[in-house]
């Protein structure tokens, strides 16, 4: 984003305020407001200059208060802000607020946390959201180092003043330099133990169990990227099985691996669950997408403006994902909705609408993550499809038409000879489908091509053994042959219905690829050329059939928009994963982490409930026995004091006498006078007249039982008063 240059600056520029009024003869209250202004007026001008020249700078001034001022409003109204500027403008007041406080808590009021923690979080922060290519740990690594030397050195600055108020000799510069290296050393050694230590893997069933526990924090970040969508997002190291693009291999091998659940209203007739569209062949067994623009979309700004087509229904679909750190967000073809922030690839076509080529979440998935997905699917008929015009619009003719030049002749004379009976590229295309499915067998375990010979060619005319990937290639490349447009498109077949739950379980065997051929009114309408998949049977005409066979796809009249977007979502009182102790038993791990998934959530907030009464009830335990053996010692006892003297603001001096410290504290403490006096009484005679010592006839633990909630009621009456008086004081 452009101006993120400034935000160094102005850190910077915000330590130097914090230094010069942290100097000053200055109240707290005016120091701050001098940050305010001075802030302000940087923060305005550095940004202010980033707006076009030919603005006076009372209008610039102007606009940056009216877009901060209609962040707000959409804020509050749940509206989506897509004002880059906003997030510079608020970044560069946090980065203000970090480098002033940072140096006021240094050099007026010493509070080292308060200087560490608030850096160290907006750092860990960015860190963790970031995915892009700089490898940010390094930053967080040497911020660690520099803050532990910080620690180190501000507490020898306390140290030192100290010895100096009790008149204490010292070397200043060989303690200094000896100090800093010391802690230099234990902060390079600390940060290589940690460095080294193992990261322990996550656990996707105590992920999954939490889930619900994790609600609030998206509903956060759902609320972040409404509100600054104008972001650029990275992709992070994900486990997706489909990337942009496709090579036409060897043998493969999927396992049975629990890809998602997707539930859905009732049964669909059959349906594949779409990845990503792949449009530009280059003749040598490799498949990606042509150039294509990403957006963010919001779910509050409604379905995507894609162009509207006859003979469609829209379904809402509920998945379960089970991949971990997996981004594609997967749905019947085509989606036009998520109720996740999604990026979108697409182009667009003449009339402006969006041609979507394939759709991922914002934020990774991890497994057990769920997501609602709405999509239009085809119910055109055959009849309608034969007559459906072949005037293809331009934008189709350039992508989808493209052949290079290592197509064979004898691939074009095939495909010209298959489709010449018919008139129709519903037909044409039928008739490509029905002779792969008869006359190329599947073997998903077949060598890849010799080098120099066109995949196409090869499955055609020499192995005639394919699996989906050669089906679907050699399918598109005859009909494009023959001027009918067509793609391939990655994802899974429908998977394994469960009756009882309305629920499709799709496996890693369930994956596959398929062609789509574009119709003009109709979209892509999906084909199926690998013999062992079921091919979708269409009625013949609007008329024909009225849905009851699962495999048949019912004609529906043409629906308005608004109409199709009417559609009734999922009871929201039957939340579809409850169904999951429901579907049937089967072998695999997947299995038993999907049906203990209930028990395991009660389980986990059972046992944390638990695990914390026994760590409070350790801790009350452990606290008594610590107190009644620090106390039973003299010189326990004694330091006791000592802490406490701190907490209550008493600053004790070296060279002060224990009977000068003991007047100092019970001035401080009345009501603890005569306890303080035993104690200190019992300390020097056990200290220095041993034989006086045993003779007192004082029990530490009586005296500190007696004591000790008179220093806790004064510690906490103290730190409220100064609370008090530091939100009133000028």
């Amino acid at each position: 984003m452009e101006g993120l240059e400034l935000l160094m600056l102005i850190g910077l520029f915000g330590v130097f305020t914090g230094l010069i009024l942290a100097k000053s003869s200055f109240s707290n209250n005016t120091a701050h407001i001098f940050a305010l202004v001075y802030g302000f007026a940087l923060i305005a001008f550095l940004i202010g200059r980033t707006l076009p020249g030919d603005m006076e700078w009372r209008e610039r001034i102007l606009d940056l208060f009216t877009r901060q001022f209609l962040w707000l409003n959409k804020a509050f109204s749940g509206g989506t802000s897509r004002d880059g500027l906003i997030f510079l403008l608020q970044t560069a007041g946090i980065f203000w607020l970090l480098g002033y406080t940072a140096a006021w808590y240094t050099f007026r009021r010493l509070h080292v946390w308060r200087v560490v923690l608030p850096t160290g979080l907006v750092l860990l922060s960015s860190v963790y959201y970031y995915y892009g290519p700089k490898p940010l740990a390094v930053f967080v690594a040497a911020y660690v180092l520099v803050a532990l030397v910080y620690i180190a050195r501000t507490h020898l600055v306390v140290q030192e003043r100290e010895w100096r108020a009790g008149a204490v000799r010292y070397e200043r510069g060989d303690l200094r330099r000896g100090f800093m290296r010391a802690s230099f050393l234990i902060a390079v050694l600390a940060l290589l133990v940690a460095w080294s230590t193992p990261v322990l893997g996550a656990n996707a069933r105590v992920g999954d169990a939490l889930y619900e526990a994790n609600q609030p924090w998206r509903k956060l970040q759902d609320n972040w990227t409404r509100l600054f969508s104008s972001l650029r997002s990275y992709g992070t190291g994900t486990n997706d099985p489909y990337l942009d693009t496709l090579v036409l291999g060897g043998p493969r091998s999927v396992g049975s691996e629990l890809i998602m659940d997707i539930y859905v209203n009732q049964r669909l007739p059959y349906i594949y669950w779409q990845a990503l569209a792949l449009d530009t062949y280059d003749g040598q067994g490799g498949w990606s997408a042509s150039e294509l623009e990403s957006v963010v979309h919001i779910p509050d700004e409604g379905v995507l403006n894609t162009p509207f087509e006859s003979g469609r229904q829209v379904i809402t679909q509920t998945v379960r994902n089970y991949l971990n750190n997996s981004s594609t967000l997967y749905g019947a073809p085509a989606i036009i909705g998520s109720d996740r922030q999604m990026l979108v690839d697409f182009r667009y076509d003449e009339g402006g609408n969006m041609l979507v080529n394939g759709v991922r979440s914002r934020y990774v998935l991890r497994a057990g993550d769920r997501y609602n997905v709405q999509s239009t699917v085809s119910v055109a008929d055959e009849s309608s499809l034969r007559a459906a015009s072949s005037d293809y619009p331009a934008w189709i003719e350039e992508i989808y038409l493209q052949m290079p030049e290592t197509i064979t002749p004898e691939t074009v004379d095939l495909a010209a000879e298959i489709t010449a009976p018919y008139d129709n590229a519903y037909d044409k295309a039928s008739a490509v489908q029905r002779y792969l499915r008869e006359n190329i067998s599947y073997d998903d375990q077949i060598d890849a091509p010799p080098e120099g010979v066109e995949p196409v060619h090869y499955t055609l005319f020499v192995s005639k053994r394919a699996y989906c990937t050669y089906y679907a290639s050699a399918m598109t490349m005859m009909l494009r042959s023959q001027g009918i447009p067509a793609r391939i498109v990655n994802g899974y077949a429908q998977g394994e219905f469960v009756e009882d739950a309305n629920v499709y379980r799709v496996r890693a065997n369930n994956a596959h690829t398929w062609v789509e051929v574009y119709f003009p009114q109709y979209g892509w309408i999906q084909f199926e050329p690998t013999a062992s998949i079921p091919v979708v049977a269409r009625p013949e005409s609007a008329d024909a059939g009225d849905g009851s066979d699962p495999n048949t796809v019912s004609a529906v009249s043409d629906l308005d928009r608004e109409a199709l977007l009417g559609e009734e979502e999922l009871n929201p009182a039957e939340d579809p994963t409850d169904l999951l102790q429901d579907l049937p038993r089967n072998e695999g791990a997947d299995e038993a982490a999907l049906s203990a998934q209930a028990r395991l959530l009660w389980l986990v907030r059972g046992g944390v409930g638990l695990l914390v009464l026994a760590l409070a009830g350790a801790a009350l335990l452990l606290a008594g026995r610590y107190n009644r053996r620090v106390e039973a010692s003299v010189e326990g006892s004694y330091s006791r004091l000592e802490s406490w003297s701190n907490w209550l603001g008493v600053t004790l001096r070296p060279v002060e006498t224990p009977y000068e410290r003991a007047d100092r504290l019970a001035v401080a403490v009345p009501a603890g006078k005569t306890p303080i006096r035993n104690l200190t009484q019992y300390y020097v005679l056990s200290r220095f007249s041993p034989g006086r010592g045993a003779d007192q006839q004082i029990d530490p633990a009586a005296e500190w039982r007696a004591l000790r909630p008179v220093f806790l009621r004064e510690s906490i009456r103290r730190r409220l008063q100064r609370f008090s008086r530091s939100s009133t004081r000028k």
